[in-house]
């Protein structure tokens, strides 16, 4: 996915298990995902999209580390976070919002 300029937003559904991987602006977070709303793709009219977002941002590390059960801390609130953290991450659509300032929020819709 291209980058969300700022002040704009994209919407997304994830689609599959995320990797740490290299790239040649040093490693990422990618996951795969389903484009649905984004202000650089006028094709989305025609539906939705299938593509990976690749990102540093603090909101990709936070899903990546929650989904693989570390920097979270242990225990029954840690568990449950993880286990509801899944169930959106499998269900749910999310929106990421781009900041003026280029820092990245990443909710559920």
């Amino acid at each position: 996915m291209k980058e969300v300029p700022p002040g704009a937003t994209a919407v997304f559904s994830f689609r599959g298990d995320p990797e740490l991987i290299e790239t040649e602006y040093g490693e990422k977070y990618s996951f795969p995902i389903t484009l649905i709303s984004h202000s650089s793709y006028p094709l989305l009219a025609d539906g939705p999209m299938d593509m990976d977002w690749q990102s540093k941002c603090q909101s990709a590390k936070q899903v990546y580390e929650g989904l693989n059960g570390s920097g979270l801390g242990t225990g029954v609130v840690g568990k449950d976070f993880e286990r509801k953290l899944k169930k959106h991450y499998e269900e749910s659509v999310w929106v990421l919002t781009r900041f003026d300032t280029g820092a990245y929020w990443l909710e559920i819709q």
